[in-house]
């Protein structure tokens, strides 16, 4: 070997090591979380429900406020805003694109689709049609422990 490559060649090892190694103290950016993990990720209650132009008609609209338990093996449970069950459990998903949450209750025997306004976690928004026909959103915080 070349006398120069000598010591040449240990300068530029540790170089490129140095510099390779200093990359790998960056943070990794948190993966992206499905809908479905976000809603399991808290106990939800029901902050508001607007009507199309923000007003507020949550006092109108009480059927949708309340207490919500998002597990993470797919049930769901709902809780009046005092704690007491509701009487409604079944099965929910969030569609892969997180445009829709689909409920499917075992104990009041009825399929409901919305369309999700907003999901992150600190807040989940989904728009429904009221039984007068009217289309609300129902938002939802993070129950704070």
């Amino acid at each position: 070997m070349h006398p120069r490559l000598r010591t040449v060649l240990p300068i530029a090892i540790a170089a490129f090591t140095f510099a390779s190694c200093s990359k790998d103290d960056a943070p990794a950016p948190e993966p992206a979380k499905s809908g479905n993990e976000i809603l399991s990720s808290t106990r939800w209650v029901t902050t508001v429900v607007t009507d199309s132009v923000g007003k507020d008609v949550t006092a109108a609209n009480m059927g949708f406020v309340g207490l919500a338990d998002y597990l993470p093996n797919g049930n769901y449970v709902f809780y009046n805003k005092d704690g007491t069950p509701r009487g409604d459990e079944g099965y929910y998903f969030i569609t892969p694109d997180n445009s829709k949450r689909i409920l499917v209750s075992r104990t009041r025997n009825y399929t409901r689709v919305v369309d999700v306004v907003k999901l992150t976690k600190e807040i989940f928004t989904y728009r429904v049609v009221n039984g007068n026909g009217a289309t609300v959103n129902v938002e939802h915080k993070p129950v704070q422990k």
